[in-house]
């Protein structure tokens, strides 16, 4: 599922990318025919590069709330769930042994009574 995620991410980047290669070469054109004076060109380049970042930063936006409800929908555990898991075995784990410990201690008293 997360190199789906990641996929997708990378084809919405590359595809934003790609448009901005071909508004840079429809803007080239337009300034060496005259169509559009040099510094319009930069203003209008400006504005297509803020316009891509707001899009690219909506698309990871999107695609972010996509995989979490994805995560929750398919019942997947985060990174940090199974590290909590992880430290709850340990500490059980420890008990335990304590526990098992304190039991051999109190067989090997009655033994040698």
């Amino acid at each position: 599922m997360f190199k789906t995620a990641e996929r997708l991410i990378l084809a919405g980047i590359g595809a934003l990318a790609l448009t901005t290669e071909k508004a840079e070469k429809i803007i080239d054109e337009l300034a060496e025919r005259g169509q559009m004076s040099k510094e319009e060109v930069r203003h209008f380049l400006q504005e297509l590069i803020a316009r891509g970042e707001q899009e690219k930063e909506n698309l990871s936006e999107t695609l972010r709330r996509e995989v979490s409800r994805l995560r929750v929908e398919l019942g997947l555990v985060t990174r940090s769930e199974i590290e909590e898991l992880k430290n709850r075995i340990c500490r059980l784990e420890e008990q335990l042994a304590k526990m098992e410990n304190n039991s051999t201690l109190e067989d090997t008293s009655r033994t040698d009574q």
